[in-house]
């Protein structure tokens, strides 16, 4: 049995749909299983044993033709569409797969009949099965809409077996770095910490407080984190990428500034707590034994945002960006 998956969007739904390949592999192990990823979400992909055959799609007009050349060139026996968007849809429209099948979200922000109308059109005509969440009303009704179910759904409607309470702990062989430290407690510094509710001061004041619990502190940066953090990048020791092989210990608190995903990694899985607004860090953190807390941004229908794209089988603090007492619970957290 061959299948290919499309999921070319970001890094966590990438990695909330490998329990799906997984619970597969579980139950079949003949399966062969290939997926479309985007650059974002390959760098996770290439580490996951159980992906077959990984075909990156840029959006660029000849790579999208280049990726349905290929994709016609393989014998599948299913393909399922899991991101959205009229590109991912036309790639499964144009493979030779023998059984095509659609997910499609309607908008959480709008109960409008218009919502991703084309994208059914082409369901109804295209494809074999085709699942329809109408977010805002199914959260309503208190029904799961989990990424993670919602896809094993789809897959079981296809009359194919699956584990569907399959894990992916312990199946990527990420290292751990040694630093030499007390308990370490990574805090990924995403421009979401900075909002009408919590400020940057507010932020070094938490990270001081932090201190005190004689624990070691690194931040993590991405690409949004200079735009909001002048403050935190001018107060405290930054280290690259390249002067990390060569860190012997934590004097406190360090910045660890664009590190490579290799490095990201490892630093997240030698942490014994992780604090991260919701975003990839959430769901890479999901794939170790670290504890986590996740802040859900108050002015983006949080409780929704945590019931779709909550870490898979982790146990983790839930909070939000509007807590009066964040500080005090993230102090809490860590105590």
């Amino acid at each position: 049995m061959r299948i290919c998956l499309v999921r070319n969007d970001k890094m966590g739904d990438m990695i909330l749909t490998l329990p799906v390949v997984q619970g597969l592999k579980e139950i079949n192990k003949d399966y062969q299983i290939d997926i479309v990823c985007s650059k974002k979400n390959q760098k996770i992909c290439k580490y996951y044993k159980s992906i077959k055959k990984i075909f990156l799609l840029q959006n660029k007009f000849y790579q999208v033709l280049k990726i349905i050349s290929k994709l016609r060139n393989e014998d599948y026996d299913y393909i399922f569409t899991f991101s959205p968007g009229i590109i991912s849809i036309l790639i499964s429209i144009f493979s030779k797969s023998k059984k095509k099948s659609l997910l499609i979200f309607k908008s959480r922000y709008k109960n409008n009949y218009m919502s991703k109308f084309l994208d059914k059109v082409l369901g109804k005509i295209f494809f074999n099965q085709c699942i329809i969440i109408d977010r805002r009303l199914t959260y309503s009704q208190n029904d799961s809409i989990h990424q993670t179910e919602i896809m094993m759904e789809l897959v079981n409607k296809n009359g194919l077996n699956l584990n569907n309470n399959a894990e992916i702990k312990n199946v990527f062989e990420f290292k751990k770095i040694d630093l030499n430290s007390r308990k370490l407690c990574l805090i990924h510094l995403s421009s979401k910490w900075v909002n009408r509710y919590f400020s940057e001061d507010n932020f070094i004041d938490l990270l001081e407080n932090l201190k005190n619990l004689k624990i070691d502190i690194v931040m993590t940066t991405d690409g949004t984190s200079k735009k909001v953090f002048y403050k935190i990048f001018k107060k405290y020791q930054i280290i690259t990428n390249e002067e990390l092989e060569n860190l012997n210990n934590i004097n406190n608190i360090l910045i660890l500034d664009q590190l490579n995903f290799d490095n990201w990694v490892s630093i997240i899985n030698s942490s014994t707590y992780v604090i991260t607004p919701e975003c990839g860090c959430t769901h890479i953190s999901s794939l170790f034994e670290t504890k986590l807390c996740v802040i859900y941004d108050a002015d983006n229908v949080p409780d929704m945002i945590a019931k779709e794209y909550a870490p898979w089988k982790k146990k983790y603090t839930k909070l939000f960006s509007n807590n009066q007492n964040l500080e005090k619970e993230l102090i809490s957290f860590i105590s």
